[in-house]
């Protein structure tokens, strides 16, 4: 093989590898009624060096952290605290479908994961909105694995005892106490975008 075919083929796995990487982004970002909330596009949500672990019966946890800044010449204001998603991945017992958990009390079951997958992200109240002020979102996506007892530790806090009343309800009354941190993954792989600067008048038009 000679060295111009070599080249090439390192090209084209680098172009593949990188076609398959967790990647995020923000669509929109909008007020509607009295919630802002943003519009974050994820592609390659489970990389290929995780694929195995799905199929093996593993899991996986998505944490999804959205911050709504406003631009400012000096420094940039944070306006509301971090939100924080968690999401859980895993086959159903009965079949290959992917069963997605979200920290916010809802099961979906789909037969392959969308790609690119939108997600909804409330980011507080829109009173908080200056119509003449700029503003950004700022996400940072990771998906990973837990060791085993970490992994019981957090569904059981995140989604409740599997005999709990509504356990995956609870989610919502513990969010700031169990969000799932980075530094809680065995393995991962992040992913972060800040979206482009808008108009505080074109986040509140109704």
């Amino acid at each position: 093989m000679g060295r111009r075919t070599l080249v090439a083929t390192a090209i084209v796995c680098a172009a593949a590898s990188r076609a398959s990487a967790l990647s995020v982004d923000v669509t929109d970002v909008r007020a509607a009624a009295s919630t802002v909330h943003a519009t974050i596009q994820l592609r390659d949500v489970i990389p290929d060096r995780f694929r195995n672990i799905i199929d093996r019966g593993g899991q996986l946890h998505l944490r999804l952290q959205a911050e709504l800044w406003e631009s400012r010449p000096v420094w940039d204001r944070l306006v509301f605290p971090t939100i924080v998603r968690v999401f859980r991945m895993a086959h159903r017992a009965s079949g290959r479908d992917l069963t997605i958990d979200d920290a916010s009390g809802g099961s979906t079951v789909v037969n392959a994961l969308p790609n690119p997958w939108e997600v909804l992200v409330d980011l507080g109240g829109r009173d908080r909105i200056a119509a003449p002020q700029r503003y950004y979102v700022h996400v940072v996506a990771t998906i990973g694995t837990l060791a085993d007892r970490d992994a019981d530790d957090v569904n059981d806090a995140v989604f409740g005892k599997s005999g709990d009343d509504n356990a995956l309800g609870t989610f919502g009354r513990m969010l700031f106490r169990t969000a799932l941190r980075i530094g809680d993954y065995l393995q991962s792989v992040s992913a972060e975008a800040k979206s482009r600067k808008v108009d505080g008048a074109d986040i509140i038009r109704p």
